[in-house]
């Protein structure tokens, strides 16, 4: 196991390989409930404005998230990557040209930027709940590193009826607390499915002389004469 890491990718690797090897290009080998992925993509999207802007889709598994960038007329220039090989050979057939490649972030260190770096869905199966949450916090610094603008990562809530066994449940409290380590600036959303939410964390953290962001500033109207 990596030092870097911290958490035996292997075991990640061999999880999704036992997935694939019984459902084959489907997206049970990628642990994603069906009727989901539209709710999970439009809230990355909706983090900001995507168009003409770089995205790096992190655990990109069959390359699904460029399908509805292209379906929804989000012009970006796209990067998936994962540490599954096969998923990356198939994304590569579905989508030829498109820019995939085996990759682990925290033990290989690229030297491009994005503007927005997603992450979906990969965070909710652990293979074993040891070291899962120090994984995850070493993967939102380095996406965090690596994105110019903002990350935006979904998790499977604590607030649940019952946990699925082998699935990660987060916390919504304590991923905040660690994402403001990182940032002044973060949306928690719990508004689009029952029991995932989303995080935003941004990148610009520049606030006027009565402390509203500057970015969120550009989008209020004028204020009325009172």
């Amino acid at each position: 196991m990596s030092k870097k890491t911290i958490y035996d990718i292997q075991k990640i690797a061999a999880l999704y390989g036992a997935e694939f090897e019984k459902y084959g290009y489907s997206l049970t080998s990628l642990m994603i409930p069906k009727g989901a992925s539209d709710a999970r993509f439009k809230t990355k999207f909706d983090i900001g404005k995507l168009d003409n802007t770089r995205i790096l889709d992190v655990g990109c598994g069959f390359g699904h998230m460029l399908d509805y960038l292209r379906a929804w007329d989000i012009n970006v220039r796209y990067t998936g990557i994962d540490i599954f090989p096969p998923f990356i050979e198939i994304a590569k057939q579905r989508h030829p040209g498109a820019d995939f490649r085996v990759l682990d972030i925290l033990d290989q260190h690229p030297e491009e930027r994005w503007d927005w770096v997603f992450l979906v869905g990969a965070f909710n199966v652990a293979p074993e709940k040891v070291n899962w949450w120090s994984y995850i916090q070493k993967m939102l610094q380095r996406m965090f590193n690596l994105c110019t603008q903002g990350i935006a990562i979904d998790f499977l809530s604590s607030y649940v009826d019952f946990q699925k066994e082998k699935a990660f449940h987060a916390s919504p409290e304590q991923v905040f607390s660690f994402a403001k380590t990182l940032t002044k600036r973060v949306t928690l959303r719990h508004d689009y499915m029952a029991y995932e939410f989303t995080v935003y964390l941004y990148k610009d953290q520049a606030v006027t002389n009565n402390n509203i962001f500057i970015d969120f500033k550009k989008g209020i109207l004028p204020e009325p004469k009172i």
